[in-house]
């Protein structure tokens, strides 16, 4: 049983590794398409960040912004610092109702809707960004719980559906 749950605790975390990646990877895509400075550093640091759910994309925003405005504001004005976050918004988005339940929900054996109503669940119940973090995990545990416990396949004659003839 401890060997299910240690299988799926690591795909899991396997699978969060590709999310940052693709997120990573989205990110440095937009901020060429900007004319960002440092855009593929500043896409690494947020794909590798990214491995921590919430906070890493969030640490991730700052140098980003800062550097917008830096290279930005003085002659272009607020448009691309602003263009800048829109797009970290459009990333997280896309993170959050797509890419996150896709990649995770196939690899880990949840259907994407449970991993976002696990996620607002575990947000809500265990305290933000750590509910966040356990909600995924601690689903798939459940998930390895509950077919091994309670949904038993039922192969004893006498379990048969009666037939009618």
């Amino acid at each position: 049983m401890l060997h299910s749950i240690n299988e799926c605790l690591i795909v899991f975390f396997r699978s969060q590794v590709l999310v940052a990646m693709c997120v990573g990877a989205l990110l440095t895509i937009g901020f060429l398409a900007l004319g960002l400075e440092y855009a593929i550093l500043l896409g690494v640091m947020a794909g590798i960040l990214g491995i921590i759910p919430y906070l890493g994309v969030a640490l991730s925003i700052i140098p980003a912004f800062i550097l917008s405005m830096v290279q930005f504001v003085p002659t272009d004005g607020w448009l691309y610092p602003i263009l800048i976050l829109i797009w970290f918004v459009a990333v997280q988005a896309m993170e959050g109702l797509f890419i996150s339940p896709k990649i995770i929900g196939d690899r880990v054996g949840l259907h994407p809707l449970t991993i976002i109503v696990a996620v607002m669940v575990g947000t809500t119940l265990l305290g933000g960004i750590v509910g966040g973090v356990l909600a995924i995990p601690l689903t798939a545990a459940l998930r390895t719980l509950m077919f091994r416990y309670v949904w038993i396949e039922r192969t004893n004659s006498s379990n048969k559906s009666p037939s009618f003839s």
